[in-house]
């Protein structure tokens, strides 16, 4: 509901400035992001989340229940370890999204927020930061259109690599031989014999096949709409930075000095309550990303020291996609505090020593302002930046270490 009156929104004021735009979605927040949450049933109309919890129910049927209930159906510890990775991926995305829906209040005012931003620039496409900001929607477009390959490329290899090593091995067995199938997790199904039994096999992948995608359509939602989003927040702070150097080109004293100052300082403030918002969406989600994710990985990792073959492929695709997207949100949160800091070195650059009384204050309440930490936190305890990913990294060699000791 609210993107589509966002669109509604868009194309008013185009008719009325009467402007022709290369791209309809250069103004736009995150379009592509915001269409693939609508569809996942998280956007737009509060009715569409029936279809979400629908999804949700079905793969959990699907893919938590049996681990949970029936096992392995193994006494390795090898096949335990890999299989509570693989669940601990699949609730870490389901738990992230449910979090999410809840707290989805905030994350519409941020969008909002932006939006407006982005609405006002649109009247003035001709300046340098309106130019800056179709630039920077351009590349989270492009960045969202690779990142959604990728992800298409995992899932492929994820569903069809066991089922081709599987019906080949079938195919070319002589029948003396019991055949062990490959599976693209470790579990059992319900009654079925998925293991041994071609027929059984194939149901289960027909099955399986829709709770995957539907898994693997979490993890591109999570990606694309939450760094998406940390990027926006992140220009806000740029273009402060860039409306601080403008200043340097006017005569101080004068109203447009005083007029885009101003301008500059509610940019700014408005920047602050949008960090706020995104750390009261993310910092609980972002908790629970974290821990999972010291869990899953040193499983994984104890898997595929043990196990060097085509049935590791599978573990390893989801290792990557995991440490990439922790990667992404590290890298792009310490961004966003590096812009924070630099609003301030903008400021100090500017000589406001030489200004009025007045116009000092104002410029020093934007210093004091911006040499406050700012950021995404792990449920308030830190903020995320490259320094946390290295911590986590070493948390998770640390515990891939002890278990190699234990087991």
């Amino acid at each position: 509901m609210f993107r589509r009156l966002t669109r509604t929104i868009i194309k008013q004021n185009s008719r009325q400035h009467g402007q022709r735009r290369s791209d309809p979605s250069d103004f736009t927040v995150m379009p592509l992001g915001l269409r693939l949450l609508e569809h996942s049933g998280l956007w737009g109309d509060p009715i569409r989340k029936r279809s979400f919890a629908v999804m949700l129910i079905t793969t959990i049927l699907i893919l938590i229940v049996p681990k949970i209930v029936l096992g392995t159906g193994s006494d390795s510890f090898d096949s335990i370890a890999r299989s509570t990775a693989e669940f601990i991926f699949c609730y870490n995305n389901y738990l992230m999204m449910a979090i999410f829906a809840i707290q989805r209040k905030p994350f519409e005012q941020l969008i909002g927020t932006v939006q407006q931003l982005f609405d006002k620039h649109r009247t003035f496409q001709s300046t340098v930061s309106s130019r800056y900001m179709v630039h920077v929607n351009r590349q989270i477009m492009r960045y969202s259109r690779a990142y959604i390959g990728v992800q298409g490329v995992y899932f492929l290899i994820f569903n069809l690599l066991p089922a081709l090593v599987t019906y080949r091995a079938y195919l070319s067995a002589n029948g003396t031989e019991p055949v062990e199938f490959l599976l693209p997790v470790e579990s059992r199904f319900f009654f079925l014999d998925i293991r041994h039994s071609i027929g059984h096999y194939t149901v289960f992948s027909l099955l399986a096949c829709p709770a995957f995608l539907f898994t693997a359509y979490l993890t591109v939602v999570k990606g694309l709409v939450f760094i998406g989003i940390i990027v926006y927040n992140t220009l806000q702070y740029q273009l402060v930075s860039r409306g601080v150097q403008e200043l340097k080109g006017l005569e101080p004293g004068t109203t447009p000095f005083r007029n885009r100052l101003t301008e500059i300082i509610d940019q700014h403030g408005a920047a602050t309550q949008c960090t706020k918002l995104l750390d009261s969406v993310l910092n609980l989600m972002l908790l629970v990303q974290f821990t999972n994710t010291v869990l899953m990985c040193c499983l994984f990792m104890f898997y595929v020291s043990k196990n060097i073959n085509t049935g590791a492929v599978n573990v390893l695709l989801l290792f990557l996609a995991l440490t990439v997207e922790n990667l992404c949100f590290s890298y792009f949160g310490n961004r966003l505090s590096t812009e924070n800091t630099a609003v301030a070195s903008a400021v100090y650059n500017t000589a406001w020593y030489q200004y009025s009384p007045q116009l000092q204050k104002q410029l020093q309440q934007i210093i004091r302002h911006a040499y406050i930490p700012r950021g995404i936190t792990v449920g308030k305890f830190y903020i995320v930046d490259m320094a946390s990913f290295g911590q986590l990294l070493k948390a998770i060699f640390s515990y891939y270490l002890i278990l190699k000791e234990l087991f």
